[in-house]
């Protein structure tokens, strides 16, 4: 199993990955593992989670593929309750479902004069029900999750949920893993002009 970027320790750690089909997210699923965690991998279909878990396992990972539609709650907490069967509560979960739908696409990037009466699908011509259907996968699709899995998180923790979630001002020693993952260019060679946040959670949790 080849090494992680940066050597972080998740032994005993369970994480969970929505969207685990996915090129990204399948990536971040093999990460979690070389890293020592136990990786769900869900995904509405299986072929590809099958396929990706046995290269987990077969590298010296421990992994598993669940079936689920992240818009369906019965199944994501039946999902929930597998996985804590199998594995243990959870302890990282990675909503990374999501996705966009052709109805809510324009087909330029841009609005040119005359596009509207041209046969082209400009923002005047956006499907409302294609609008919902991605706002409800993007949304919706990470809310369910997380209302099925973080409760075995708060369980455990009663952190998250309560004042800054993480429960404690911040220390220097809090700045040192960003700073180290930012300078490091196999690590974060392709982000540049963000704002990462070190902050327990705050920004999330105020709405700032």
């Amino acid at each position: 199993m080849r090494k992680n970027v940066i050597d972080t320790d998740l032994s005993g750690k369970v994480a969970v990955v929505t969207g685990a089909g996915g090129v990204l997210c399948s990536d971040l699923a093999k990460t979690l593992a070389r890293a020592g965690a136990k990786v769900a991998l869900l995904n509405r279909s299986t072929d590809a989670i099958e396929r990706f878990a046995a290269d987990i396992n077969a590298e010296g990972g421990t992994a598993k593929a669940y079936k689920c539609n992240v818009l369906e709650k019965d199944t994501c907490m039946a999902v929930a309750e597998q996985v804590q069967n199998d594995f243990g509560p959870c302890d990282i979960l990675v909503n990374g479902a999501g996705g966009n739908n052709p109805r809510a696409q324009t087909d330029k990037e841009f609005y040119e004069k005359g596009d509207i009466d041209a046969d082209t699908q400009s923002f005047f011509d956006l499907s409302e029900d294609g609008v919902d259907a991605v706002f409800s996968l993007n949304f919706n699709g990470t809310l369910i999750p997380t209302q099925a899995f973080a409760r075995q998180m708060i369980g455990r923790t009663g952190r998250i949920l309560a004042g800054t979630p993480m429960g404690r001002f911040g220390e220097p020693k809090d700045l040192e893993g960003a700073l180290l993952f930012l300078v490091n260019n196999e690590a974060a060679g392709f982000i540049t002009g963000v704002v990462l946040p070190i902050d327990g959670g705050f920004q999330a949790y105020s709405g700032v």
